[in-house]
């Protein structure tokens, strides 16, 4: 399971780590902020279980939680201002990201994010 959904897994994991940290952090009530952040965490998590990996874009669910951990960033940033809560959730888009780069996927097309078979060179005999 875990080679073949790890990235979504890893993208899960974020997500549900930034809704325990939004409601157990600070006053213990999901501010609209918070709201924010923990709505492009679940983007994040949809999006990368949704895109196929394919033999051209092997890296297309790294980039779908690379563009929303940015969001995620521009978020935290503009609607609340950095403070040590902020640092706490960015480091948290951050760990999402390197979770579902560095974890393994298995599209229903077949292809993996690992790197391609080469295939092997077969010698001919002579006749």
């Amino acid at each position: 399971m875990i080679r073949k959904y790890g990235k979504a897994l890893a993208a899960v994991a974020g997500a549900a780590l930034t809704v325990a940290y939004g409601a157990l952090s600070g006053d213990q009530r999901i501010e609209p902020a918070e709201a924010v952040q923990i709505a492009i965490a679940a983007a994040t998590a949809i999006g990368v279980y949704l895109v196929p990996l394919t033999p051209q874009y092997r890296w297309g669910k790294t980039a779908v939680a690379v563009v929303l951990s940015v969001l995620q960033v521009l978020a935290t940033v503009i609607l609340g201002g950095l403070d040590s809560n902020e640092w706490i959730a960015l480091l948290l888009a951050a760990l999402t990201v390197l979770g579902v780069g560095a974890a393994p996927a298995v599209s229903k097309n077949g292809t993996s994010n690992s790197t391609p078979r080469q295939p092997t060179p077969t010698t001919s005999q002579p006749a």
